[in-house]
């Protein structure tokens, strides 16, 4: 449940909106004699009415992390927090790029399927296929839907008639879906489909009513795509900005991170610059 305080701010008296999340912290590893930083993940548990009030802090779920009761059955999933990244659907707009990218996959066709309604195996198989193409660990498709089935569902795509890719999807909150992971088999690779499953995901949230689509993590080069569309916004930490330059520049500087030596300067570096301002 959510409080409303009075808190002395720069002086003055201000209303600031508290919700009580559990938090879990895991602390795996850190430094305090030659560097100065700390590793660790920190997790959520959130009742069903938090969840606005967390997504606007900055946190999403994580599938993987599921609690179940004495009974065996899901009871709900935890929430992490992160440098997240979103589109401000209402702030949406197609580029030049975005056009040619429709104009180019105009024979794809994208369907809704309900994640208990979606042949896995048929899935199972493109995501093996995507993981194998970009070298990523092998990892099981089934455990993303294992709970809160009734929110969670697929994009599929497919060409002259057969599935070629996918989008996971669920819906968080009462206003926003979170496009989770992307796969596709990567038959034809000049197709650049994986531009053209962004546009699907707004089109398909834009047409369901949401206000925002959740594209997850914004780390390293890999992700400075998602900038690339009118609306977007990552946490800071503090805030949900539309920095693009200032995000692209984090990517890029994450990317170029190998030794503790350089997350001590990294940390060094924003504590200074950017949020002590």
């Amino acid at each position: 449940m959510t409080e409303v305080l009075k808190i002395l701010e720069d002086g003055k008296w201000v209303e600031r909106i508290f919700f009580n999340l559990k938090i879990h912290f895991k602390h795996y590893s850190g430094s305090i004699s030659q560097y100065d930083y700390l590793f660790f993940d920190c997790m959520a548990e959130l009742k069903l009415q938090e969840e606005n009030e967390a997504l606007e802090e900055g946190w999403l779920p994580d599938d993987y992390l599921i609690i179940k009761n004495k009974n065996g059955e899901t009871k709900r999933s935890r929430w992490y927090q992160a440098r997240q990244t979103r589109i401000a659907l209402k702030n949406y707009k197609d580029t030049k790029s975005a056009k040619k990218t429709r104009k180019k996959c105009s024979n794809i066709n994208v369907k809704s399927i309900k994640a208990d309604e979606a042949n896995m195996s048929e899935l199972e198989l493109i995501f093996s296929k995507y993981t194998q193409y970009k070298n990523f660990k092998q990892w099981e498709l089934k455990p993303l839907i294992s709970s809160e089935v009734e929110r969670k569902y697929f994009l599929i795509y497919y060409l002259n008639n057969k599935a070629i890719a996918f989008t996971f999807m669920r819906d968080v909150g009462s206003n926003s879906v979170f496009s989770t992971q992307f796969a596709w088999d990567y038959q034809n690779p000049k197709l650049y489909l994986g531009k053209y499953a962004t546009l699907a995901e707004i089109d398909h949230s834009i047409n369901s009513g949401r206000d925002y689509m959740y594209l997850g993590l914004g780390y390293e080069k890999c992700c400075i795509y998602k900038s690339d569309y009118n609306g977007f916004e990552f946490w800071t930490g503090e805030e949900w900005s539309n920095d693009v330059e200032h995000y692209k520049f984090l990517c890029e500087r994450d990317s170029k991170i190998i030794k503790t030596s350089d997350l001590d300067k990294v940390k060094r570096h924003d504590d200074k610059y950017f949020y002590n301002k």
